[in-house]
């Protein structure tokens, strides 16, 4: 399902109403051709009582879904602004580090900062990693722990580096792992098993005009068609077009005067 990615978001949420509303009007005019000498007419009260049950209990486990993805997604960008932030913590304090080592640790965390934008973000994109970006934040801790302050004031920066680097580590992971999960197969499952009852429960009702049928019914698919497409966007939130970009990476090499 992942490779639906490669389409603009704009694109999935045209094709997925389309498809909803043509399946639904179709659907809801072949039933009522084959069982034409049915009266829906006269099962509208009790119908509207039992799609009322069933509406109200799938919008509540749509709506749940699509709150736990959106906070999720937003999760995934706070953590992304934290990394960037305790990164450029991180090559402030290095300052005060003696050379070479704080030089070279300001070098390599401006050089991850450069492999997230060119190198993480693109293969998020699919789903992937850099290798590079864990050799260099693995490198910088490594480089780190085996300095030896001469003194208590370089021994409270190495402290202070080394806990802002390992927060960049464990939050560059925390981020791929959020890249890696989605909804399994089986809540698909149940999200469509309940948008196909709610929309069957609408052919079972009767109109003496069938077009405006046809047009309700395919509001209610064309509307959980849209919340899908939602769903699926904010799922992998560094998949797509609406994936969180590497702004805040830009912004901290900016910040210190240089490009990515």
């Amino acid at each position: 399902m992942t490779r639906l990615y490669v389409f603009p978001s704009w694109l999935l949420l045209v094709a997925a109403c389309a498809l909803a509303i043509y399946l639904a009007a179709g659907l809801q005019t072949l039933v009522h051709r084959r069982f034409r000498q049915t009266d829906f007419l006269q099962h509208n009260e009790v119908g509207g009582f039992t799609v009322s049950v069933v509406g109200t209990l799938y919008a509540v486990i749509l709506a749940f879904v699509v709150s736990i993805v959106w906070q999720e997604y937003d999760g995934s960008s706070a953590r992304c602004y934290s990394e960037t932030a305790n990164a450029a913590t991180a090559w402030q304090i290095a300052l005060g580090l003696p050379e070479p080592v704080g030089g070279r640790t300001r070098a390599e965390i401006v050089e991850y900062a450069r492999i997230m934008i060119n190198e993480e973000w693109p293969a998020m994109r699919s789903g992937k990693a850099s290798s590079s970006g864990e050799q260099t934040v693995t490198n910088l801790l490594h480089q780190l722990a085996i300095f030896r302050p001469t003194n208590a004031g370089e021994a409270t920066l190495q402290s202070q580096v080394l806990q802002s680097l390992e927060a960049v580590h464990d939050l560059r992971h925390e981020r791929l792992a959020d890249n890696a999960t989605g909804l399994s197969a089986f809540q698909w499952t149940i999200l469509l098993l309940g948008a196909s009852l709610v929309v069957g429960f609408c052919f079972l009702f009767g109109l003496t005009n069938q077009s405006i049928h046809n047009l309700m019914t395919s509001a209610v698919a064309c509307l959980i068609a849209a919340a899908f497409v939602l769903i699926f966007e904010l799922d992998y939130p560094f998949h797509g077009d609406l994936g969180i970009s590497p702004e805040s990476w830009k912004t901290f090499l900016t910040s210190i005067g240089t490009t990515w």
